[in-house]
């Protein structure tokens, strides 16, 4: 039986280096989904409805310990819980909290496998009829880091007053989130509220054109004209626009920035 596994961490770079290695140490994962917000993680995980949940102690306003609490008191059928921790200090929250078992940044391949097989022997797979060889599309999903069971979106919803507008993929310029909303940027220069989260926008969208480049903002790279440096060693995508819009590159971003563009 296929396992969907979900991994909650406000560090980008964390959560792929854990999905990276889940993916390559069990071939029953069939989805993986990542959420870095813990204010979303709650509705996220009743929608994704997990197997097994992957979940970092340490986050800004909303922390792990409070996310798990509340899926206790609020989920009939609570999934598995791994808590990830940079602090041995906190691992007996693990203990408190009835978790499966924990896991101590920076997370090494033989802990995700140790952890893992522990839950396959609380939860045995039964043997397959036919092969489970992963397919070539799982395959390049999974190599950027996104699992994904659907195909990508062509068209997306977004609110045009007390209606719902239909816009092509091909014409979003730039998704944004602030102040806890998600907006569309159309390549006319249009911008919409969506009632869709970023991760939503980041797993649908096809990623051979976009990306995410920080926690905020997922980029056409079709409409990038031009990066500039900023200070801290960052760097600011300026997009095409009337005026042209300025969209930072997260610190964990800027490597996957390469993918992209030559550098």
């Amino acid at each position: 039986m296929p396992m969907k596994a979900f991994i909650i961490d406000h560090e980008p770079l964390m959560a792929a280096q854990l999905k990276k290695i889940l993916l390559r140490i069990s071939s029953s994962v069939s989805e993986i989904s990542i959420c870095y917000e813990g204010e979303q993680a709650l509705t996220q995980v009743m929608q994704f409805k997990p197997d097994i949940i992957f979940l970092t102690i340490e986050m800004p306003r909303f922390d792990g310990i409070s996310i798990a609490r509340r899926l206790y008191a609020d989920m009939e059928k609570l999934p598995v819980i791994v808590l990830v921790t940079g602090s041995r200090e906190l691992v007996i929250q693990a203990v408190q909290l009835n978790a499966l078992d924990y896991l101590v940044k920076p997370i090494q391949e033989q802990d995700v496998r140790r952890v893992w097989d522990k839950f396959l022997k609380l939860h045995p797979q039964p043997v397959a009829a036919s092969g489970g060889e992963p397919t070539e599309s799982s395959v390049k999903n999974g190599a950027k880091g996104i699992a994904r069971d659907k195909p990508y979106s062509k068209k997306f919803s977004v609110n045009e007053g007390d209606k719902i507008k239909i816009i092509d993929s091909a014409k979003i310029r730039l998704v944004y989130a602030e102040k806890r909303k998600v907006f569309v940027v159309t390549t006319d220069g249009g911008i919409h509220q969506s009632r869709l989260n970023l991760v939503h926008f980041e797993q649908r969208l096809p990623e051979i054109k976009f990306f995410r480049c920080h926690r905020n903002y997922i980029v056409n790279i079709d409409e990038v004209q031009e990066i500039e440096p900023w200070f801290n060693h960052q760097y600011l995508l300026i997009l095409k626009g009337n005026p042209p819009q300025q969209v930072p590159i997260g610190r964990s971003y800027v490597s996957k920035i390469r993918d992209y563009i030559e550098l």
